[in-house]
């Protein structure tokens, strides 16, 4: 089982996510921002993958990922943008800064599928206890 930081400021949204992974046997945390989503994340609790959303307050999807890839602990860590600024994500997929894009709205199954082979493409080792 994976754990899955859902990163999005509509709580419907991360409503939806969640249960669509969870359903596919991931474990699910949220965060309405980018600035709550990295109160969740230390050493001994990395996430094995972060789905942000681009567009939020306090710090935006953008924001969220410059910090999380700039860290020694979180760079490693895939991130998958789901969002309704298609150009942007495409963008950011292009740079190199994020696993994957899926575009809003999705189908559940494109998602969980997406997810699903983020996750077995993963290879980093456990943290050290």
């Amino acid at each position: 089982m994976s754990v899955i930081l859902v990163v999005d400021d509509d709580s419907a949204t991360r409503l939806l996510v969640r249960s669509i992974l969870e359903i596919a046997g991931h474990e699910v945390i949220e965060a309405p921002h980018g600035s709550a989503a990295l109160d969740l994340i230390s050493p001994e609790r990395l996430p094995d993958v972060v789905v942000t959303d681009l567009r939020m307050p306090i710090l935006d999807g953008r924001e969220l990922i410059a910090q999380l890839r700039s860290g020694p602990d979180t760079a490693t860590i895939p991130i998958v943008v789901v969002s309704g600024n298609a150009a942007e994500a495409r963008t950011l997929k292009a740079s190199g800064l994020v696993e994957a894009v899926v575009s809003k709205p999705f189908v559940a199954a494109n998602l969980a599928q997406c997810i699903n082979a983020v996750t077995s493409r993963q290879s980093r080792p456990p943290p050290v206890a």
